[in-house]
């Protein structure tokens, strides 16, 4: 008999005797203090019942290898670990429990697959297994010793010490970490002293565990989704511990709004008036001074002038600690960050907490104009923080959490804990509490209550996990939150024996948009996943706030709508309603030349939802624009932060509406989960990699492929070394780019063939590996050698080169230094040579090592989509589809980790040998399509023989772009809906061409065509999309974002609209008078003022504030109208406006729409012509600029402009060519397009009468 779960979860620690002693004795008798620790693995697991488990994996020893001489024997083993024990010391001797001599091949260079001699050390716990480790790092700067360990004259390396003993059992015993085990009754020992809140407690030898591999059962785990809700004292982003930033702000932002300079003593007086004004006192300056909340605040005025008089004489740092008020400066900066919105630049720069060495008062500090305004506003926090108050932080004031068991669509449980009184919420259960200390542990206890195995949440990591353990520390009841894991007592933190402060988990990691910082509750027995760094991780979106990723994923198309004058509500017909419940809220995409949100994004709640029927219910009347694809998405209820922070505030009915939007955003983030099939996604890669699932979510690519390669190497006999993380500034040439021929190619069509899995396949074909570098040729420009590795006999001679049964493939690839031309300059990469790397190749077929994993990964992949379709189970259908998507990942990211400094199997020959082949396999399809194709005739299925004229048209890593250039037998072109047919025939044709004559695997695929295609520059282009049938298209974009998000919605509207005439009417003519028609009408001041509004959100602490046109602005609203001034997290919409001074800064040349009107200021149209709508269609027709004065017959134009162009070539550098082109061609189109309007709105702006007026018409 046998109980059998399925694993999610890991915790590994070191159980200690109780007496800490390994029970031996000394000379004189006495027990010994010795290292009693052992390596343990506690394994969380539930069945199909849903019962849970906590199961002790024992005897499993940490272990690592070390290279030694092939000379070595028993004897000189023995003496080494003699040697090693010394170095441990007596504490650890004993812990080093198993030394053996072993045979194993090595993973870097080519040595025909002989093995050399290892040792295998084995330690009890991984406390010993470090120190030992440690041994071959140097003690200074703890990196590895260059020569490996250096023992009787013999050099001894490292080896696989850096793969997680947690990974080493799943490789062994072929366990999946998220996969079923079974254990056998008899080995099993069932713990009856529970010690977690598990259903179940075993503890068993790590032998005695199976793997069931071939189970797919699933199970109903719980999973928790929560998000919190804070206060705000000043309406702006909540801080937990709060430092005087703010009236530092307030105090540089008034006296920089002061046009004169102030003797000493008026300093003393305006600070004097503003601390006062701060805590209340005084009233004058009330519109530029924020009220400050302290903890206890001074009792009287008296007691205040006090403390201001000895602050205003007593020098900056003379106070409390500075590094502790440096701690907190540090926290309220770190949420400060989070604030920024991702629209807009940072400007709270890397100087932030630059300070000033300048010793003085703070008003000689303030008044010393060689202080920069950053270290004046970081000493002047400092210093109010050292004599004022300690200032109280914003409070959680509410947590939901809703549970849900995978596999269901709905939660079982909506909970809310709420600060204050809350009325009800349909459909949950609200808990208040008077203190926030009461709430915060009150979540806890529903964490343990429910006991979840999965806790799920949106920028957890960034936020609300640091923003609770903050509250919790201010609160005094760190210890009692921290009790959050599913080992009764157990306090999930860190703590610092020093200051007896606990601290939560840190780590980040690396991702294409940046280095991710997250900080986190370890919670043993749970799994966490931040869905914010998922789909920063995963996903390509315009922006990751909940609302539009919500919106991106939740959501479909729009099937018909129904419109009831009855009782006014409308009835949408559509397919898919995953995630939409009654009260969800809604909006709806207008999907055209560009998205546009209905009505200004307006969101509607849904009344009705028939999910038998695919029909939903609102309470008001739509009417989108229905000649475009309409869609519905999903919205997040619209509750802004300005009205979180005031309903908080509010009454029990109001903080009732927080609850329900804080419940709403955790079921979002559910559904969310659901609908991309995180979970799953996990699971398989978690199987395929032999990796936990928190690995996955909370580290990076390099450890999945570290355990996937170590489990390899493992089963091929062959050891990984550790690997130092190279520092060399060099580098070797990345992927080629085919120099794009920009043009706009309406009716010849222009087809695209690609390599399937390019670098996988370029290490299998000629089999790159670490195991097959045979040897590499290093030389300068100069041709002279520069550098050699590989191993050598006596007579200079490469051991292994040449050797029979096998082949030799030389690679070579250019190499790079970076150099910076001054010490302050940007480093430059400068070709410095070339290099010769050799493979081997076995004649008998035998890959190395990464071919033979990539090979097994794509034919696994191959194996499991061929099993998709014959799959019945829906379930087990979107399971395959996830595995063979993780057998893809991993082998196209498997050259990635070759190439990665940081990587545990880094070796830059294969990459940059990988990378070359890539740049000859994409050279080699350009020949073949412009050699066989150049000047060919063709038989074709529909039209019989063509003539064709082949020629690339851009190339980017492993695709290329072609037209035929297609003609009739007598020269006549074709093009059109012909040409089309025919070119993707042809394509097809020539990708099979060049197939074969490559090795194997490679494979040149087609693709697409496009046609219309407008290729703007590399990595940029537009067109309309063809695969095999040339009736079936759609619209596929590149690196052109038609919805800026700092662009008014008139750019997207003319620069749309064009878009869409070039890619459905193809006619340049109709593109233009579009163009001339809109300008008109922004001369003529027929655009709508809503389509001129650009707006942008109110952040708090700008470094440079006065830079900030929008704040800029904010300040003016509040000078006019102190009674409505903006406040941090407002959208503050503007228009530019007329300002006659030529020096006037961005910020005076903008206005609200409503003071626009209300004083009829002039609209400066010029500045959206020149700076919003002319650059990027000057791009656009500069491509077509030659058949613009051709339709216009502008001959000598043309002649003028193909001198200016022979003369542009003799007087610029070849590498500058191509951007003085463009700018000359764009110069042009300003001219032909642009210029006209341009002074009409100039003219208009300065009250000038235009030249031509001054002449009557004949």
């Amino acid at each position: 008999m046998e109980r059998t779960f399925r694993l999610y979860d890991f915790n590994i620690y070191n159980e200690k005797a109780e007496n800490g002693s390994s029970g031996s004795e000394n000379e004189e008798g006495k027990p010994a203090f010795k290292d009693s620790g052992k390596f343990m693995i506690q394994m969380f697991g539930k069945n199909e019942h849903g019962e849970s488990c906590s199961i002790l994996a024992e005897g499993f020893k940490p272990f690592f290898y070390v290279k030694v001489d092939d000379s070595w024997s028993t004897a000189s083993k023995n003496a080494f670990v003699s040697f090693i024990k010394g170095k441990l010391g007596k504490y650890y001797e004993q812990s080093l429990c198993e030394c053996k001599l072993i045979k194993r091949r090595k993973l870097y260079g080519f040595d025909g697959g002989k093995e050399h001699k290892f040792l295998a050390f084995k330690f009890d716990n991984m406390q010993a297994f470090n120190k030992a480790k440690n041994l071959w790092y140097s003690t200074a700067d703890r990196k590895l010793l260059k020569d490996g360990l250096l023992f009787s004259g013999t050099h001894t390396y490292l080896y696989e010490a850096n793969i997680p003993p947690l990974l080493r059992l799943f490789h062994i015993r072929d366990i999946s970490p998220s996969g079923w085990v079974a254990l056998p009754n008899k080995n099993t020992t069932n713990i009856l002293s529970k010690k977690t809140t598990c259903d179940f407690e075993f503890k068993i030898n790590y032998k005695f565990i199976i793997p069931l591999n071939d189970k797919e059962t699933r199970v109903p785990l719980k999973i928790c989704s929560f998000d919190i809700e804070a206060s705000s004292s000043h309406g702006d982003f909540p801080v937990p511990i709060k430092s005087y930033k703010k009236l530092a702000t307030n105090i540089i932002e008034y006296l920089e709004n002061q046009n004169y300079d102030f003797t000493v003593e008026q300093y003393k007086d305006i600070l004097k008036k503003i601390v006062l004004c701060a805590f209340g006192y005084e009233f004058t300056m009330k519109t530029s001074i924020d009220i400050v909340y302290p903890k206890k605040a001074p009792a009287s005025e008296k007691e205040l002038v006090e403390l201001i008089d000895k602050w205003l004489v007593a020098h900056v740092r003379n106070g409390q600690s500075t590094e502790e008020i440096k701690d907190q400066l540090s926290i309220e900066a770190l949420f400060e960050k989070m604030n920024q919105d991702e629209d807009e630049d940072s400007h709270f720069g890397s100087h932030y907490f630059k300070t000033s060495s300048k010793k003085g008062t703070v008003v000689e500090l303030l008044m010393d104009k060689k202080i920069d305004r950053n270290a004046k506003m970081t000493e002047l926090n400092i210093s109010l923080n050292s004599f004022f108050p300690r200032l109280e932080g914003d409070k959680v004031t509410f947590i939901g959490s809703t549970f849900l068991r995978s596999g269901e669509k709905e939660p079982y449980l909506n909970h809310c804990v709420a600060l204050n009184t809350c009325s009800n919420v349909d459909n949950a259960i609200i808990e208040s509490y008077s203190t926030e200390k009461a709430l915060l542990l009150a979540w806890r206890d529903i964490i343990q209550k429910e006991n979840p195995d999965i806790i799920i949440g949106y920028n957890i990591f960034g936020f609300d996990y640091e923003f609770m353990f903050r509250r919790a520390e201010e609160n005094s009841c760190v210890e009692e939150f921290l009790k959050l894991s599913k080992n009764k007592g157990e306090v999930c933190g860190s703590k610092d024996f020093k200051t007896s402060k606990y601290k939560i988990e840190e780590t980040s990691i690396q991702i294409a948009s940046g280095q991710h910082d997250l900080k986190y509750i370890k919670m043993n027995g749970r799994i966490q996943i931040d869905l914010y760094n998922f789909f920063r991780r995963e996903e390509n979106l315009t922006s990751y706030k909940l609302d539009y990723v919500a919106g991106h994923f939740i959501g479909d198309y729009v099937k018909s709508f129904d419109y009831s004058e009855t009782d006014g509500t409308t009835t949408i017909q559509t397919a898919n309603m995953t995630g939409l419940l009654v009260g969800s809220y809604v909006h709806f995409e207008e999907i055209g030349h560009s998205v546009d949100y209905y009505n200004n994004g307006e969101k509607f709640v849904v009344l009705e939802v028939l999910k038998q029927e695919g029909k939903f219910k609102i309470g008001a009347k739509v009417c989108p624009d229905q000649s475009k694809k309409v869609r519905w998405c999903l919205a997040k209820d619209d509750v802004t932060p300005k009205d979180i922070f005031t309903m908080t505030n509010g009454s029990a009915d109001d903080r009732a509406v927080i609850a329900k939007y804080c419940i709403q955003d955790c079921n979002l983030v559910h559904y969310l989960m659901t609908k991309a099939d995180i979970l799953t996604g996990f699971v398989e890669m978690a199987k395929i990699c032999s990796v936990p699932i928190n690995f996955l979510v909370l580290r990076g690519q390099g450890i999945k492929l570290t355990s996937y390669v170590a489990k390899k190497c493992r089963e091929k006999r062959t050891l990984m070394p550790v690997v130092e993380k190279s520092e060399d500034e060099d580098g070797y040439e990345g992927a080629i780019v085919l120099d794009p021929k920009c043009d706009l190619y309406l009716d010849n069509p222009v087809a695209c063939v690609d390599y399937a899995s390019l670098y996988p396949s370029s290490m299998m074909s000629e089999n790159i590996s670490h195991d097959s570098k045979v040897w590499t040729l290093e030389y300068d420009l100069d041709g002279q050698l520069v550098c050699e590795t590989g191993e050598k006999n006596a007579e200079g001679v490469f051991i292994y080169d040449n050797l029979p049964g096998y082949e030799y493939v030389n690679i070579t690839y250019d190499t790079f230094k970076y150099v910076r031309k001054t010490p302050s300059a940007a480093a430059e990469k400068i070709k410095c040579g070339h290099k010769i790397c050799r493979f081997a190749q076995p004649l008998n077929g035998v890959r190395a090592i990464m071919p033979s994993i990539l090979e097994e990964l794509l034919l696994a992949r191959k194996t499991t989509r061929k099993l998709i379709p014959a799959e019945k189970d829906e379930f087990m259908k979107n399971v395959l589809d996830k595995r063979q998507l993780g057998y893809k990942v991993t082998a196209n990211s498997l050259y990635g980790q070759c190439g990665a400094k940081t990587s545990s199997f880094y070796d830059k020959d294969c990459a940059a040998s990988c990378t070359a082949i890539g740049r000859l396999l994409l050279t080699y399809a350009k020949k073949v399509v412009e050699e066989c194709y150049g000047n060919a005739i063709c038989e074709t299925e529909n039209y019989g023989p063509v003539l064709t004229k082949a020629e690339y048209i851009y190339g980017d890593t492993d695709s290329v772009f072609f037209t035929f250039n297609l003609e009739e037998l007598n020269g006549t072109p074709i093009r059109g809906k012909k040409a089309l047919e025919i070119t993707i025939e042809l394509a097809q044709q020539a990708g099979h061409l060049a197939s074969k004559f490559l090795k194997g695997p490679h494979d040149l695929e087609y693709e697409k065509t496009f046609m219309p295609f407008c290729l703007l520059s590399k990595k940029r282009y537009v067109g309309m999309l063809y695969e095999t049938d040339p009736t079936k298209c759609k619209r596929k974009e590149m690196g052109i974002v038609l919805k800026r998000r700092d662009n008014a919605p008139i750019v997207k509207e003319i620069y749309g609209g064009i878009i869409d005439i070039l890619m459905k009417q193809q006619d340049i003519g109709k593109a233009v008078d579009f163009l001339r028609s809109s300008l008109r009408n922004i001369v003529d001041e027929k655009y709508p003022i809503d389509k001129l509004i650009i707006s942008k959100s109110l952040r708090s602490g700008y470094k440079n504030p006065q830079q900030i046109a929008h704040k800029v602005l904010a300040d003016r609203i509040t000078l006019r109208d102190p009674g409505n001034k903006p406040g941090p997290g407002d959208r503050i919409p503007y228009v530019f406006v007329h300002n006659p001074d030529k020096k006037a800064k961005q910020g005076e040349r903008i206005e609200t729409p409503t003071y626009i009107k209300e004083k009829n200021l002039k609209i400066d149209y010029s500045y959206y012509i020149t700076n919003q709508i002319m650059k990027p269609l000057q791009q656009v027709f500069a491509l077509v600029l030659e058949k613009m004065w051709t339709m216009q017959n502008k001959k000598s134009k043309l002649s003028k402009f193909k001198r200016e162009v022979e003369a542009l070539k003799i007087k610029t550098k070849p590498e500058k060519f191509d951007e003085k082109l463009d700018d000359l061609k764009e110069k042009e189109v300003k001219a032909l397009l642009f210029d006209e309007f341009l002074r009409e709105t100039n003219n208009q702006k300065e009250n000038n009468r235009a030249l031509t007026g001054f002449f009557k018409p004949k």
